[in-house]
């Protein structure tokens, strides 16, 4: 068996997780530049706020698709290479957005920015599961999904200070420089870790870790046993359920305290950054519960997300001005909860290791279809309403109660039908 030369846990590995993750902070600048320059897109465009919203919804839908095949070729190449073209992409789509004279030249260029946006969290699962075991993953993972707060602090404060100078295309030529910038650290630290020797079971990036901790025997697997794991679907299901709700504060929150309350945007944006902070808090917590949590009991876990969700999701537009930077804090701290667990989740969720490429790419279809939904179907219930927010609230918060069966149905799978088969991480 090849032995690594990289340690698991060890300093090196967070090495690749640090410059992953601050490669992905740049992906989602480009991703969420969008929600913060909504206003001035549909003024230079006349475009409504329901085409606006296609920006983030077409990202999503983009994902949805790209999904499976994306996990078929990250098991192919590697995530070192498929990640240098997960930022590539996200570059095209910022020098060319800079440049668009119209608004569908723009909405083309989002397809490239989900290939971008929805790929990036596979390569970081993809690092994690490889460099850190079962009971380490669940810290990386949880600072991991800080990199939507952590980029909507920025592009917030970027979007202050360029676009009164340069409008919102100034923003889109800053993005694409740091993201030049980060693809070279991407190529110079980070290691794929089938050339490190951790390579022993198949072709998938984890089955390194997994082959060295539990001797587990080479077996041949084809793409499509991937799709075949049923706790990973549910899992999916739950993600995607939640995340039209989450999404409503990273895409149309901006828009809401412009529109709804009527704050200025340079008031706007700086009560989003403020956001950042329950961002990060909420993010480490949970990955620190989630590392303390034995295996057999983490579905449980999504199981608590979906309840304090459809919590925040009943109250998220009935907030005052004098009420809501404290609301945006906790609320956004609550949008970071559900990712993490499901990242820890779905490695030891598949009944087979060498699969895993394939299983993140079923949990991101959930994920990203949440997300794309998230934009499209409130800001429907809001134009048909004639501009009133809590018009969506029920829509809302009956996808988050359709979260939680999801994830109970998932536990229930799980504990019953994979653990049983997997005695390396069942007693973990």
């Amino acid at each position: 068996m090849t032995q690594p030369t990289i340690k698991l846990n060890s300093a090196t590995s967070w090495l690749q997780f640090a410059v992953v993750f601050l490669t992905g902070i740049t992906i989602a600048m480009g991703m969420f530049k969008v929600p913060v320059n909504m206003p001035n897109i549909m003024g230079e465009f006349g475009v409504s706020i329901t085409e606006a919203g296609l920006l983030m919804s077409v990202v999503g839908f983009t994902c949805i698709f790209t999904a499976i095949p994306a996990g078929a070729v990250m098991q192919k190449l590697g995530p070192k290479t498929f990640g240098i073209i997960v930022v590539a992409s996200g570059i095209i789509e910022n020098v060319i957005g800079a440049i668009a004279p119209n608004f569908w030249v723009l909405l083309g260029t989002r397809f490239l920015e989900g290939i971008s946006y929805g790929c990036m969290s596979m390569v970081s699962v993809a690092i994690v599961s490889a460099y850190f075991t079962t009971e380490k993953r669940g810290l990386p993972n949880g600072i991991w999904v800080i990199w939507v707060s952590v980029a909507q602090l920025i592009v917030a404060q970027l979007a202050n200070l360029l676009v009164p100078s340069f409008g919102w295309r100034g923003e889109w030529v800053a993005i694409a420089v740091i993201q030049a910038v980060l693809l070279v650290a991407f190529i110079a630290f980070v290691k794929d870790p089938r050339r490190v020797g951790l390579d022993t079971v198949g072709e998938d990036v984890s089955e390194g870790a997994n082959a060295q901790s539990t001797q587990v025997p080479q077996e041949k697997v084809s793409v499509l046993d991937g799709l075949k794991e049923p706790a990973v679907w549910l899992f999916s299901a739950s993600l995607c359920c939640v995340a039209v709700g989450c999404g409503c504060l990273t895409g149309l929150y901006p828009t809401y305290l412009q529109t709804g309350l009527g704050l200025d945007p340079a008031t706007a944006n700086n009560i989003v950054s403020l956001g950042t902070l329950g961002g990060i808090v909420g993010s480490v917590a949970v990955g620190w519960v989630i590392n303390r949590t034995k295996v057999r009991n983490r579905g449980i876990l999504l199981c608590v997300v979906a309840v304090i969700s459809i919590v925040c999701f009943s109250f998220q537009f009935s907030m005052t001005a004098a009420i809501v930077a404290p609301f945006i804090i906790f609320y956004t701290a609550v949008t970071q909860f559900n990712m993490p667990v499901g990242f820890a989740l779905v490695p030891d969720a598949i009944k087979r290791p060498q699969v895993l490429s394939m299983a993140i790419g079923v949990l991101m279809i959930g994920a990203n279809l949440g997300g794309a939904l998230s934009t499209t179907l409130p800001s429907m219930f809001v134009d048909a309403a004639g501009g009133d927010w809590g018009a969506c609230v029920p829509m809302v918060v009956g996808f988050a109660i359709a979260s939680l069966v999801f994830a109970i149905l998932g536990s229930v799978y799980m504990r019953r039908k994979v653990l049983p088969v997997r005695p390396d991480v069942a007693d973990r």
